[in-house]
């Protein structure tokens, strides 16, 4: 089912990508620890944290749900362990001026919870799941999406399976 653009009722404007976004993420170098980063994340309540180049480019990202299922569930130590070597690259991200039916349409495609927001080569920010959920009664036209685009996800899964 298609979806029209998801408008913020009190500013009468569409609800954008910049508009809900946390700004200025927090990043870390390919060869920081897992347990840094892990530690970086508790103290500030996050469940992602990106990864950056040299140059501060952003190349991947790294979520609480990698550092259980890459290193605590296979018993690796996270002391020893970068988090170039469990991020996910290449990056997927939109840019701020995204609408957000669009951010949810490309969150469901790709399985992400966490999404980075680049404003031409830069990085501004990053919406989590919660960051949707939070819009309230006004995304109601977003979950309508996002549950036709699950619906569609188990149906192709199942006849991948047969």
């Amino acid at each position: 089912m298609p979806i029209t653009s998801v408008y913020h009722f009190r500013r009468g404007k569409m609800i954008r990508a910049e508009d809900i976004m946390t700004p200025n993420p927090i990043t870390a170098k390919p060869d920081e620890s897992v347990a840094r980063v892990a530690k970086v994340m508790s103290e500030n309540r996050i469940g992602s944290v990106i990864i950056v180049d040299s140059g501060g480019r952003p190349i991947g990202i790294v979520t609480s749900h990698d550092i259980l299922e890459k290193v605590v569930a296979r018993g690796l130590n996270p002391n020893e362990v970068s988090v170039g070597r469990i991020m996910s690259s290449p990056l997927i991200y939109v840019d701020a001026s995204t609408p957000i039916d669009k951010v949810v349409e490309i969150m469901v495609r790709t399985g992400k919870r966490h999404m980075p927001v680049m404003k031409g080569e830069r990085l501004v920010g990053i919406i989590a799941e919660y960051d949707i959920i939070a819009l309230g009664p006004e995304i109601f036209q977003a979950l309508e999406l996002f549950e036709s685009a699950m619906v569609e996800r188990a149906r192709r899964r199942r006849s991948e399976r047969t």
